[in-house]
């Protein structure tokens, strides 16, 4: 017997980014952290890692403190 087995799926910073706006388009506002692992099929470390990503790399902004606001600023070419 091994410890447990966690069924994620890979993620990568495309996908995450393509989920966080149809998520907005769709509700109007954007997707907490556990919603997007929900959604994509990753853990939340790995969302919460990628999220980090395409804040520094520049493509979504969060709007403090408020909770809900991601804002993707630009698309990947």
């Amino acid at each position: 017997m091994g410890g447990p087995r966690f069924n994620y799926t890979r993620l990568s910073n495309r996908d995450l980014l393509e989920a966080i706006k149809s998520y907005t388009a769709q509700h109007g506002y954007s997707p907490t952290i556990r919603e997007l692992a929900k959604i994509t099929g990753a853990g939340l470390a790995t969302v919460h890692r990628h999220l980090n990503q395409l804040i520094h790399g520049g493509y979504i902004e969060v709007e403090q403190p408020r909770r809900r606001l991601l804002r993707v600023v630009k698309d990947y070419d």
